[in-house]
């Protein structure tokens, strides 16, 4: 496949960021493997066609479809390439012009049935194309346009391009069946498209139709996307690694995310209400994200470390080991202990609380006493009207 590139005069200034290196991406859009050729009609031809001496066309490349630069940062766009079957012998020159926007949008908007353009206004790259058709006839090309000054891309959005072929000769054009660009079939409706042997795409923004897209106007209004190539730089994002320490085990599914019923540790303090027999470790994050999982030393090589009477209250050093076991049912309390500026923590010490008593008070305890609302105690029954405590129970004396 033959390529031609449209390259920019200005030239952009170099610039070398030492915080995170620079990476090349690619985002392709349809089989570049397996093209389809269009072969309708001309205004139905995305970016451009060359039978008409100008062209003008809106391309709408939805989240979905840029979603390899989701999680990229600083990414800034800097190429496109498009493909074309050529059966011309015409050398074809035309001056373009290329808009991009970012946009919300994923569809042309509709006002009464009528599909509308969406405005457009600085161009960030203009130059001269030529191509020579005579030399290439029946093969396949390529139409490279290289941007000298990268467009600053925030991921998540829709990027409209918007292109303005024009010819400075009018009757530089080719026949209508001798350009047969290769185009997505699967993606329609993203790409509509102007055409006019006589009056620029800017003009027409710039008239009174605009922007309405007619098919009376030379508009074609439900164009599939072109086989495209889309050439960012990017720097990786950098991870964002989760603070914290948690106590994950048997009583939470052993789930280590967020919402999974862990429980973090605040102050170094962490308690649970375990079942007999139940297990659990200590997690953690380190620098590059990663979970650590901290249990205890298996010295008796029984699969699990052992938490009953006679280690509660010690401290248990904490390492990549077995999982801690709890020999009897209770709620047990759990300090983490750290050796001075250390990120992972040194020990464990583990303390069962105890069971609360339960007390059964006696008919006969009850303070058979008088006393009023406000705590003062009488030798007998008051003969004051009023409100009085008597046995526990609120009496009325009248």
């Amino acid at each position: 496949m033959k390529k031609f590139y449209l390259f920019i005069a200005a030239i952009a200034a170099l610039t070398i960021s030492t915080a995170q290196a620079q990476s090349n991406g690619t985002i392709t859009v349809g089989d570049w493997e397996n093209p389809t050729t269009y072969n309708g009609s001309y205004f139905d031809m995305a970016p451009t066609n060359f039978y008409l001496a100008h062209t003008g066309v809106q391309m709408i490349y939805t989240p979905d479809l840029l979603a390899d630069m989701d999680g990229k940062e600083n990414v800034k766009i800097n190429s496109f390439k498009f493909a074309f079957h050529n059966e011309s012998f015409e050398d074809i020159v035309r001056n373009v012009k290329i808009y991009l926007q970012e946009i919300e949008d994923t569809e042309f908007a509709q006002i009464e049935g009528v599909k509308q353009f969406f405005t457009f206004d600085t161009p960030v790259q203009e130059e001269q194309l030529s191509i020579s058709l005579l030399d290439n006839y029946e093969e396949d090309m390529e139409l490279n346009f290289e941007l000298s000054q990268p467009f600053a891309f925030t991921p998540g959005k829709s990027l409209l391009v918007t292109m303005v072929f024009d010819a400075e000769d009018d009757d530089n054009c080719t026949m209508g069946s001798d350009y047969a660009p290769f185009y997505t079939s699967e993606i329609g409706g993203k790409a509509m498209t102007y055409t006019s042997n006589t009056i620029s795409f800017v003009e027409y923004a710039q008239g009174e139709d605009f922007p309405d897209a007619k098919v009376v106007l030379g508009c074609g209004t439900n164009v599939a996307l072109p086989l495209t190539e889309i050439g960012y730089t990017y720097e990786e994002g950098q991870p964002i690694v989760e603070e914290g320490v948690f106590l994950v085990g048997t009583f939470n599914g052993w789930n280590q995310e967020a919402g999974g019923g862990r429980i973090e540790f605040a102050d170094n303090k962490a308690s649970v209400e375990l079942e007999a027999e139940a297990e659990f470790k200590i997690i953690t994050r380190n620098e590059n994200n990663d979970w650590i999982w901290l249990g205890g030393i298996d010295e008796n090589q029984a699969g699990y470390f052992l938490i009953n009477n006679d280690v509660l209250g010690n401290p248990i050093e904490l390492v990549d080991g077995a999982n801690f076991r709890v020999e009897s049912a209770g709620t047990y309390d759990l300090e983490l202990v750290y050796l001075r500026s250390a990120a992972l923590p040194h020990s464990l010490i583990v303390t069962k609380e105890a069971p609360q008593a339960i007390t059964t008070i006696s008919s006969d305890t009850v303070d058979s006493n008088w006393y009023n609302i406000a705590g003062q105690k009488f030798s007998s029954k008051p003969s004051v009207p009023g409100i009085y405590i008597n046995n526990g129970k609120k009496i009325i004396v009248k």
